[in-house]
């Protein structure tokens, strides 16, 4: 039984690493090249889906529905870094960074990540390509990074968009 609560790590990686359908092993290669998050704000990370969209038909005849369109919901991360380098913002909001500097780029800018997160109770969650929407929010008196995260279709179709495994799989050899 499982329960996913808080998070212990959080990492993102470039979506190239994610080459093949993950497993627990596949997973535990990837964490080793990904880059930490090392600051979350408090009570900010979160794993959402959003409910699915239905259209119903009914039969004029008998005012009953008998057919159904669903849209299944999107899957999110969210948190908000609360300390944070230049360099980061630029990966997760566009634009240049060096180590003392950052400056915003025109235009919209898509920014695709592996997202993996780590919860307390050990559960890995991992979006190997989300759609990554960063933007400074004010939290708490200081400006921090409010990240979302969409989970995407990967490209290659033998990746699936969201996994989750146990940590006993992640550290299995």
């Amino acid at each position: 039984m499982i329960t996913a609560v808080g998070i212990k790590r959080l990492l993102y990686v470039d979506i190239s690493e994610i080459k093949v359908h993950l497993t627990g092993t596949a997973l535990k290669a990837i964490i080793a090249k990904a880059k930490p998050i090392k600051n979350v704000h408090q009570d900010t990370w979160s794993v959402e889906e959003s409910e699915a969209s239905t259209t119903p038909y009914k039969n004029q005849l008998s005012g009953g529905t008998y057919r159904m369109e669903k849209d299944m919901g999107d899957v999110s991360m969210a948190f908000t870094i609360g300390q944070y380098d230049y360099p980061t913002k630029a990966e997760l909001l566009g634009g240049t960074a060096t180590a003392t500097s950052w400056s915003r780029p025109r235009g919209v800018v898509d920014i695709y990540k592996c997202l993996i997160a780590q919860t307390k109770d050990d559960q890995w969650v991992v979006f190997p390509k989300a759609q990554v929407m960063a933007r400074e929010s004010n939290t708490d008196k200081a400006i921090g990074l409010a990240v979302k995260g969409v989970a995407l279709e990967p490209d290659n179709v033998e990746v699936m968009p969201e996994y989750w495994f146990d940590d006993s799989e992640v550290k299995a050899e």
